[in-house]
């Protein structure tokens, strides 16, 4: 009886570990299809995996070191879905101070709500003194990211520019923020075909066979001068 319970108990595990194994490449399967709809601008098609792979994600739980982290980029890729869908007042948190209600070591997720508070600041941003207190409001959130442990470069562009942008702001060299609207609140702009460029301000270059090299490198010599006396 003993080993037939002792069967019974390996096979209960064996199964455990099988579908503990089985929701961990679907976790992996999801994140990573999510991740080529981000890249390919499908944000719907993204959103969609990662709500599927949000079910699975109690599995990474049980690896050693990685249940925080798959959480993390779980979050992350969700909020950059809302975030170029522009569902701002979705990603960010219900806290007066949205950055800092993340978590300081998830810098990514950080960044994401920052750009959302500005992006949300430039919506309600019609008078100077509307547009002011939005931009108080990003640099702060930006500021927030630049204390952390983890230095971010794009956080710092935007903060220094952030900052620039107030300071034309309250000098009257803008009237208001960029709306959202504007070139810059955009996602970039259209590419073009290059302009055709006029072969002729070119020079041509045909490399010299051997021989040629040989005549070429012989041609600069000279006779060394003779010492007199």
């Amino acid at each position: 009886m003993k080993g037939i319970a002792g069967f019974v108990v390996a096979a209960v595990l064996v199964a455990m570990a099988g579908a503990v194994c089985m929701g961990i490449a679907r976790f992996e399967r999801n994140m990573a299809s999510a991740e080529e709809d981000l890249a390919t601008l499908r944000y719907a098609d993204a959103a969609e995996k990662l709500s599927s792979a949000a079910s699975y994600a109690e599995y990474t739980r049980w690896l050693p070191g990685e249940g925080g982290r798959a959480a993390r980029d779980l979050r992350a890729r969700q909020a950059s879905a809302q975030y170029w869908q522009r569902e701002y007042e979705a990603l960010m948190p219900r806290e007066s101070d949205p950055v800092g209600a993340v978590e300081g070591e998830n810098v990514s997720l950080q960044l994401l709500v920052a750009n959302g508070v500005y992006r949300a600041g430039q919506v309600r941003s019609t008078t100077k003194e509307t547009s002011m207190q939005a931009l108080d409001e990003a640099i702060a959130g930006y500021l927030t990211v630049l204390k952390g442990d983890e230095w971010d470069e794009r956080a710092a562009y935007n903060y220094e520019y952030l900052l620039r942008l107030r300071d034309d702001l309250a000098k009257g060299r803008r009237k208001s923020a960029p709306p959202p609207d504007s070139e810059d609140a955009s996602l970039g702009t259209a590419g073009a075909p290059a302009k055709t460029a006029d072969m002729k301000k070119f020079e041509v270059y045909i490399p010299l066979e051997g021989e040629e090299r040989n005549e070429a490198a012989e041609a600069g010599k000279a006779t060394p001068n003779k010492r007199k006396g």
